[in-house]
């Protein structure tokens, strides 16, 4: 995806939470198999394997969808359903909802309301959105919006049994490996998506721009930072990297080029391991030899414009599609979405990562708040999201003879990408490879970037691994915070001496409690190594 937020909100967060997109995206400390800010905010078609292990349900097989099959439920009364996603709606969302919510009403008495967390303000809204007590009946949950610490804080309902009378197909989908990783202490806070993807972050960059200056590819930061500098040199009214506040900037990326992964899956952690030791010792980043030589580079680039001067209040994550940036940093799903939009500028993906891995479970799902008011109507609209082809096409590909249309050989071709793009609006939660199309348009390379991929796939041993915070919640939440407010400045060079900076950071992590969440966080993990031998 993979992560989104200004710097004076940052300064007083709490890690009430903690987003290649990989997803499609995130930059945040995650693991790379997480990262992606969040999420996949762009189309792939079917290149990714889903794993449903109950088998295609009657709509899935591709018919119009016959509403929900309704369990014992008194549905006389009509109800107002709230869902939150991340992200922004497409310019025809309203009246996509509409279509929604025509069907909805004749199927379970229902209207569905859609509210909104932007990418540059969910680091610091999601949370305290869920902290507020507001009725919310479903939300979009993943590894990169904390879902384990936010579901251990109580912010989710279980659903373990309401699902088995209300979503019994979504249920009965969701893999045994899947259903593992997403139980948190043999409670079912969410329903995975149930897609298999290869979590990666990586350079998504102007074809056509890396031709005009002479560049034949990018392998890693050092070349990133040669297609920026010819953006600044060449094209200085682009911005080069389409960079927004909340990324954290490259850290991330330093950090999976060097074999490193965010074992904690929390958001602006600064704790990793390194996945080529057989027996991983969890550290802080900011005392790893070369970091320093990292932020010195962060503070160079910094001072020669390869991003805006005003880079920690810009919220502006569609730069690029806009054609302000020459760049921008996500996953492979975004690549394929700003390609569709622009084919004439031949935009490529390069990878960052030492290594890929799938995906984990709740890199995409979905939960009920537990201050739902409606959770049986918000599990059965789920179902019919996951389950039910008309609704899913709905707000995953729009209104079909408007915005797509299924071509003969049963692909979909999209009519109007500025109205509604496909995949494009935070759908990634209730996503069904079943029901999925392949895409006209997607880049001709997307297979050979998907070979890619599995070519640098290892499996995740640390895949099941769900670290319980509560023992060094308070010291998590101080740790965020100074990583916010010290290492922000320092991977976008606003410190005048990275030296100073970085002790400055080091210390400042250090005194918040850094070393009692490494030995609980350790203690942890040796003990989750052992029962998994």
């Amino acid at each position: 995806m993979r992560r989104s937020n200004v710097l004076t909100l940052l300064l007083a967060i709490t890690l009430t939470m903690a987003i290649a997109l990989t997803g499609c995206g995130n930059n945040s400390g995650n693991s790379n198999a997480d990262s992606g800010s969040g999420g996949n905010s762009g189309t792939n078609g079917n290149a990714s394997a889903g794993g449903n292990a109950g088998g295609t349900t009657d709509n899935a097989a591709g018919g119009t969808g016959n509403g929900a099959a309704k369990p014992d439920i008194d549905l006389s009364k009509h109800v107002d359903l709230t869902m939150y996603l991340i992200g922004s709606p497409a310019r025809d969302y309203d009246m996509v909802l509409a279509e929604v919510n025509k069907k909805l009403e004749k199927d379970l008495n229902a209207t569905l309301k859609v509210n909104w967390v932007g990418w540059a303000d969910y680091g610091t809204q999601y949370p305290l959105l869920l902290a507020s007590g507001e009725p919310i009946d479903l939300i979009y949950a993943s590894t990169w919006t904390n879902f384990y610490q936010n579901a251990r804080k109580g912010a989710f309902m279980d659903i373990k049994d309401l699902a088995k009378k209300y979503a019994p197909k979504s249920l009965a989908q969701i893999t045994p490996d899947f259903y593992k990783q997403t139980e948190v202490d043999g409670h079912l806070f969410a329903m995975p998506s149930e897609f298999y993807q290869y979590g990666d972050m990586g350079y998504i960059v102007r074809g056509d721009l890396m031709k005009k200056y002479g560049l034949t590819s990018i392998d890693g930061i050092d070349d990133y930072g040669k297609f920026m500098d010819a953006v600044v040199k060449n094209d200085p009214q682009l911005d080069p990297s389409g960079d927004i506040s909340s990324s954290g900037g490259l850290e991330s990326y330093y950090a999976n080029a060097q074999g490193y992964y965010g074992i904690l899956s929390s958001q602006f952690s600064p704790f990793y391991i390194n996945m080529d030791d057989a027996n991983p010792k969890i550290f802080n980043l900011y005392e790893t030899d070369g970091i320093l030589d990292y932020f010195k580079k962060m503070k160079e680039w910094g001072d020669k414009g390869y991003w805006s001067k005003s880079i920690l209040s810009n919220k502006d994550d569609k730069m690029l599609t806009e054609g302000k940036a020459a760049s921008k940093l996500h996953n492979q799903d975004s690549w394929s979405g700003v390609y569709m939009e622009h084919p004439d500028w031949d935009v490529q993906f390069y990878l960052n990562s030492k290594y890929t891995y799938k995906t984990q479970a709740m890199q995409d799902g979905m939960a009920v708040p537990a201050s739902s008011k409606n959770p049986e109507r918000a599990l059965m609209l789920l179902e019919l999201l996951r389950t039910d082809r008309s609704y899913n096409n709905l707000l995953t590909y729009g209104i079909e003879g408007k915005h797509y249309e299924i071509t003969a050989d049963n692909k979909l071709k999209p009519l109007d990408l500025d109205g509604f793009a496909p995949d494009g609006y935070c759908s990634w939660g209730f996503k069904a490879p079943e029901l999925r199309y392949d895409v006209v348009g997607t880049p001709p390379n997307n297979a050979e970037v998907r070979q890619k991929l599995a070519d640098r796939a290892r499996e995740n041993p640390y895949a099941l691994f769900t670290p319980d915070f509560e023992p060094v919640k308070n010291e998590m939440a101080a740790v965020t915070n100074i990583v916010q407010q010290y290492s922000f400045p320092l991977n976008y060079g606003y410190v005048k001496n990275p030296e100073e900076g970085l002790k400055t950071l080091q210390s400042k992590v250090k005194a918040a409690g850094s070393e009692k969440i490494m030995a609980e966080m350790q203690k942890q993990l040796d003990a989750f190594l052992a029962a998994n031998k």
